[in-house]
């Protein structure tokens, strides 16, 4: 890598499932392969999720609460936090640093004032659709022009954030697939109920309470036989899940589990993948699914840069239960199309979203040199 520079460091909230965690573990693990110091500090516990791999070499630092959840004792976190990442920036000069979500980026930009230092911010999620507050609002449009890149995953996000930073200074580099680890479960589906599969934190923003309505209006429908739906996830939306199968009587035709430490073995089991979002970054979920050749029935919102409607996957128009239905109805009633759908979705992710391709878009952007 670049002389001058002897080590990554990590900078998120937390290790616990999710996508943009998932990114950070799987960076921190090709980087340590290459000999490559690194570390991983977390705003909190680290928490970290079974199903992430992380090499020993890389050292987790945990910068845990110091103060309870009352408004004023909150300011007291962060100039903790600020002050024992400056320490850390002090006593680690020649590391390059990378920090992800907008908290941990301007924690980590106001750290390093007094220090020169090399570093990448990274938004996961769009800031038009961002559950921040003003104060953060504010201070993201102050100090992210400080970043030396910002790093985002769409098009979209791109051009959402450059009201902060230069569109020069902003890098797409999408979500990766480890594609030598995927075995594609193709599936005959012809005489079978389809295995519809939800998988996610179980929130608002996931559409889980519109896949929800759906599942109810089809449980009154004879097409109820045609399906096997699954949820897995948790979340805050989590009882609502619960209480939809009671009050309607759903447990012959939805299951839910509230977690899974294994979330391919499901993905592998299914044969559509829904992924019903009002917004996201990049989805790991459709990724994955589409690299075993799953039919991912999407949103617009959520996965237009990912997929060609019709070819390598479905998008409806808008979120709701009737589109939802319509969808399943679409591909229920053309068991071909699934298995087509697969094989292109397959193709997508090898061309477009491999490890080796996506590793080397970081590695350009973070300036190592012999990568």
């Amino acid at each position: 890598m670049n002389k001058k520079y002897q080590s990554i460091t990590f900078i998120c909230m937390n290790l616990e499932c999710g996508g943009t965690e998932r990114v950070i573990t799987n960076l921190a693990y090709y980087y340590s392969k290459k000999n490559i110091s690194t570390s991983i500090i977390t705003l909190g516990s680290a928490n970290l999720f079974n199903g992430f791999k992380v090499s020993r070499k890389t050292e987790i630092i945990e910068l845990k609460k110091k103060y309870s959840n009352y408004i004023f004792k909150k300011f007291g976190n962060l100039i903790y936090w600020i002050s024992e990442i400056n320490k850390y920036m002090k006593r680690n000069k020649n590391s390059i640093y990378i920090s992800f979500l907008t908290i941990p980026n301007i924690l980590t930009i106001l750290a390093s004032i007094n220090i020169k230092s090399l570093h990448y911010g990274s938004e996961r999620v769009d800031p038009v659709y961002a559950e921040i507050s003003l104060f953060w609002k504010i201070l993201r449009l102050i100090f992210y022009r400080k970043l030396k890149c910002l790093i985002v995953q769409t098009k979209e996000i791109k051009n959402n954030c450059k009201h902060f930073i230069s569109e020069r200074r902003i890098k797409i580099i999408p979500n990766s697939i480890n594609v030598n680890m995927i075995k594609p479960q193709l599936r005959t589906t012809k005489n079978k109920k389809l295995k519809v599969l939800f998988i996610g934190r179980i929130e608002y923003q996931k559409g889980i309470d519109i896949f929800l309505d759906a599942i109810v209006k089809i449980s009154r429908e004879k097409e109820r036989k045609l399906y096997d739906f699954e949820i897995i996830g948790d979340g805050s939306l989590s009882h609502l899940v619960q209480e939809k199968i009671r009050v309607n009587n759903l447990k012959g035709l939805l299951k839910y589990r509230k977690k899974s430490d294994r979330p391919l073995k499901y993905i592998k089991k299914s044969n559509i993948v829904m992924h019903p979002s009002r917004y996201e970054g990049m989805s790991n979920v459709v990724l994955e699914a589409m690299s075993y050749g799953k039919c991912v029935i999407s949103t617009y919102q959520a996965s237009s840069e990912i997929i060609t409607n019709n070819k390598d996957g479905i998008l409806i128009k808008s979120l709701s239960s009737l589109e939802i239905i319509n969808a399943l109805e679409k591909v229920s009633s053309n068991r071909e199309l699934i298995n087509d759908i697969g094989l292109n979705a397959i193709n997508t992710i090898s061309n477009k979203y491999s490890e080796k391709k996506i590793f080397k878009l970081w590695s350009r952007t973070l300036e190592l040199a012999n990568e």
